[in-house]
């Protein structure tokens, strides 16, 4: 993209279409022109199912963009997040006996393994690869060791996979709008570089998303993206969970769980019960504000063993650094922070996040750091004129 002209990202999710208009300078700095965030529907578990319900609400809204600032659009980043992600970490390595380590070797083993990947992910599109980690002789190193003599060269890889069909209706969509994909760019991904950028310290870290159906969790590793993974349940089932060992109906724990603060009833009396005013679906019986944060906290520490502490597919990539805990749910978020900090969850270092909307915002701006500037771990950068001898190199790889 060129500097000091307009540029589109678009970020889909189920609920909400969000768009940004920036501009970046020489220095690949971006400033916001304009934001729009709409309701939206035709998206389900990040997947369009409604084309044209989609497509209508995009192309009304670009083409009153383009009339407001004056300008066309032609292509645009789009940033997904589909429910299933495919996410393989993989090991590459050459045997140099004393000699070095060339462009040739890194080259035969990136597109070695990334043929082997494609060719048994046929149905499956690769998003994004990134080098997790490169090491000379078990030395553990920051940048590719090109022209380094050593034994051993292994490096670690880790690709991200999205099924065909789901791009497929994305393009549909932005065919509807006269737009071409630019880029598609997993949400995870830079919602972890919008928190990077704000905790400049973090390189190791998880960001663990709980919604109303469903829960994700992401790891970084020295600012590397090693791993994604969707569970399809939330906290739905704390409300179910209240709901049957309360002898409430659904309604009426999802009224009172938006209007109480629990925290605030229960330091002011252990013993105070929910109201009569509550009960207008159901015979009133007392039932104490404890034993409603209780079955929170239970509920909330089985969710967490089964995402983080007791999920296999991290065992080897966790370092029990810290946690980002997004609850998104505004509603629900006091009580829901509560319950984690009564639990066993904060013996690790937890951060909590609401979903307000500067969270909201977190991946499209990520995104926008992305697009402007690359990132440093990423094996497929963004093509601008100043690239890195890294970038630049891995741009010719793929190109």
């Amino acid at each position: 993209m060129k500097s000091n002209e307009p540029y589109l990202i678009i970020d889909l999710n189920d609920n909400k279409i969000i768009f940004f208009i920036i501009l970046f300078d020489e220095k690949r700095d971006f400033k916001i022109l304009k934001k729009i965030v709409l309701n939206s529907s035709g998206i389900h578990n990040g997947r369009i199912v409604d084309i044209e319900v989609v497509g209508q609400l995009l192309k009304k809204t670009i083409n009153k963009i383009e009339d407001d600032i004056n300008f066309f659009f032609s292509k645009a980043t789009v940033i997904i997040n589909p429910n299933q992600t495919n996410c393989l970490n993989v090991s590459g390595y050459k045997k140099l006996n004393g000699s070095q380590v060339s462009n040739e070797d890194i080259t035969y083993i990136l597109n070695d393994i990334k043929k082997i990947i494609l060719d048994s992910e046929s149905n499956y599109f690769l998003i994004h690869l990134f080098n997790s980690n490169f090491s000379l002789d078990s030395d553990n190193l920051e940048n590719l060791p090109i022209g380094l003599f050593g034994e051993f060269y292994n490096q670690n890889m880790t690709f991200f996979l999205v099924n065909k069909n789901i791009l497929k209706n994305i393009k549909s969509v932005f065919n509807y709008c006269g737009l071409n994909m630019d880029r598609i760019i997993l949400k995870p991904f830079v919602e972890g570089i919008n928190l990077l950028s704000q905790k400049h310290t973090d390189k190791n870290f998880t960001i663990l998303k709980l919604e109303e159906n469903r829960i994700n969790i992401s790891l970084f590793k020295n600012k590397s993206f090693v791993f994604t993974e969707d569970f399809n349940f939330g906290f739905n089932f704390i409300i179910k969970d209240i709901s049957k060992l309360c002898s409430l109906k659904t309604e009426e724990v999802e009224n009172f769980m938006k209007e109480v603060k629990i925290k605030n009833s229960i330091e002011n009396n252990k013993e105070e019960y929910l109201e009569n005013k509550y009960f207008y679906a159901s015979p009133f019986r007392k039932i104490k504000y404890q034993l409603v944060l209780d079955i929170m906290i239970a509920r909330l520490e089985e969710l967490f063993e089964i995402s983080y502490k007791k999920n296999t597919n991290i065992k080897n990539l966790r370092i029990n650094d810290k946690i980002y805990v997004y609850i998104n749910s505004f509603e629900y978020y006091k009580n829901i922070q509560f319950a984690l900090e009564k639990s066993n969850i904060t013996t690790l270092e937890c951060v909590f996040n609401n979903s307000t909307e500067p969270n909201m915002l977190a991946g499209i701006t990520g995104a926008c750091e992305l697009v402007g500037k690359g990132w440093e771990k990423e094996a497929i950068p963004i093509n601008h004129k100043k690239k890195s001898l890294i970038s630049g190199f891995f741009s010719k790889l793929f190109s």
